[in-house]
């Protein structure tokens, strides 16, 4: 775990460090989300924290996780929740679902979205996408480096960021390639909420 952010080595410190970003809106962040989820199967890939899957959990809804991150899976799996580690760049094939979600991680994959979407779209008919479009990492001096050093995983430094420019603009591009409309369903706090249909 050396080659990790200390942000990504401790659930604990994951989650108040998340406090602090949205103001002591972390949880919050997600009611968005949750609003959207209707169906009784969810593949969530980069999870982090188990919020969404409890949430389906009492709710009856099947949630299977995917993340990288040891620490995170190892969180969920002691809760008695479905979660596996596998690396979202390598894996074939997504475990099928009705809605597949992602948030507050879309960036790690900037440079491979389409490999992506094909993934999600031929997991579920609905994607929920949850990303900050307003960081810190875009500013300029010792605080932008900071918090473009402090998202590093497996190694690699995580230092781009979507505006939410970027993200429509590259939303626009592949939807057009792979046949799929998307909306901007609700805002919160530096987050834009996306969902996705084929």
């Amino acid at each position: 775990m050396t080659k990790t952010s200390f942000i990504y080595r401790n659930i604990n410190y994951y989650r108040f460090v998340m406090s602090l970003l949205y103001r002591g809106k972390y949880y919050r962040r997600l009611k968005p989300v949750l609003r959207l989820i209707s169906d009784k199967k969810v593949t969530e890939i980069c999870f982090g924290d188990t919020i969404i899957a409890e949430y389906c959990r009492k709710r009856s809804i099947a949630w299977t996780g995917i993340d990288i991150n040891e620490v995170f899976v190892a969180n969920a799996i002691k809760k008695g929740l479905s979660a596996e580690r596998n690396d979202i760049f390598s894996i074939a094939k997504l475990p099928e679902a009705d809605t597949c979600i992602i948030c507050g991680s879309l960036y790690h994959f900037n440079m491979s979205l389409e490999s992506l979407f094909t993934k999600m779209l031929d997991c579920a008919p609905q994607i929920i996408i949850s990303e900050p479009v307003n960081n810190l990492s875009n500013n300029k001096g010792i605080i932008g480096k900071l918090a473009k050093a402090s998202a590093k995983v497996e190694g690699k430094t995580q230092a781009f960021r979507y505006t939410e420019k970027t993200l429509l603009d590259a939303l626009n591009e592949l939807s057009k390639k792979l046949n799929f409309k998307y909306s901007v369903v609700d805002r919160f706090d530096k987050d834009i909420i996306l969902l996705i249909t084929k």
